[in-house]
């Protein structure tokens, strides 16, 4: 028969070996055996974008390093990406549910539209870039960056250029170059999608449009469209100039990487990470890549990456200061 004192023992190891069995929260969240479940990956995306199909690429090829887990990728669109965010802030120490963060997403987090910063998430790895470019009808006069600008000073206000959203990453982008540029008055107008943008240049209601590659591959390719300048070398643009070799120093690009929620052990980042890794890596996301004619810009160093997100949003946040489009 057990005295009181060998009951109490008992029943404390008990305790403690159920703390174990159930761990923190890490392990209730299958941290320890992982990937005990589906990976999802959530996407704040326009279905069918550039980001939505980064998600589901990796949701084709990561299975077989994820261990045979399926990869599902849901989206949750809605309040400029706040719904998305919410629903991975509030997976907390959860290595199953990942997000595909955008450059779209500090601009949105500078502006103040979210109520979320790049610290709310544990950064894993950048993956992309996708420079912008400007591009403009086949029969346009302008031959280069300086023809566009050169004539933006000769009539202020008359030349425009059509672009995705106002305040937006891609705003942001082309108002670095027009600073670079001395400030020429060049009108933005701001159009719901970068296809609508193209759009309006094609149709003459614009002089210029400013985009992504993707975005004017099929034109450049039928001879409707030329590129002026592309901010960073594009494979598929080799005799492009950059913005650097016509003169302006910078490098403006949207960009793609992958976070998870808030509170993941360094254990778990490096395993996500190195799977991840494994999945850029292969051949078939190889094959997406090149397709969709992405460049890779790989940023393995986490801490790397978020520290990049953060000057993204403080970087962000000058800019609209300066511009007057920032109520502090």
């Amino acid at each position: 028969m057990k005295t009181l004192g060998q009951n109490r023992h008992f029943l404390l190891s008990g305790l403690a070996l159920s703390l174990v069995a159930c761990g923190t929260g890490e392990q209730t969240n299958g941290e320890e055996n992982f990937p005990s479940r589906a990976i999802e990956i959530v996407s704040w995306a326009t279905p069918g974008g550039p980001t939505d199909l980064l998600s589901r690429a990796l949701s084709q090829v990561a299975p077989k390093y994820f261990d045979g887990q399926r990869v599902n990728v849901s989206t949750r669109q809605g309040g400029a990406g706040a719904a998305g965010m919410q629903y991975l802030k509030g997976r907390e120490t959860d290595p199953h549910v990942l997000g595909v963060f955008t450059a779209s997403g500090t601009v949105n987090m500078a502006t103040g539209r979210i109520p979320f910063a790049p610290g709310d998430f544990t950064p894993i790895i950048r993956i992309q870039l996708d420079p912008f470019l400007i591009a403009v009808r086949d029969d346009s006069p302008y031959r280069s960056l300086q023809d566009f600008f050169s004539d933006a000073r000769s009539r202020p206000g008359e030349v425009s250029i059509s672009g995705f959203g106002a305040a937006s990453a891609h705003f942001l982008g082309f108002a670095r170059l027009l600073a670079e540029a001395g400030e020429p008055d060049v009108r933005w107008i701001a159009y719901e999608g970068s296809a609508d943008a193209v759009v309006a240049a094609l149709g003459g209601h614009t002089d210029a449009a400013h985009t992504n590659y993707n975005i004017v591959r099929e034109h450049l390719r039928a001879g409707s469209m030329r590129v002026l300048g592309v901010a960073l070398p594009i494979t598929a643009l080799p005799d492009i100039k950059t913005y650097e070799e016509q003169g302006f120093d910078l490098g403006p690009v949207h960009w793609r990487g992958v976070v998870g929620p808030p509170g993941l052990s360094e254990h778990a980042r490096s395993d996500l990470r190195d799977r991840l890794l494994k999945t850029i890596h292969d051949p078939d996301f190889q094959n997406y890549m090149a397709e969709a004619a992405m460049e890779y810009a790989v940023m393995e160093n986490a801490d790397a990456f978020g520290n990049w997100m953060a000057e993204e949003v403080d970087d962000s946040q000058e800019l609209l200061r300066r511009l007057g489009l920032l109520n502090d």
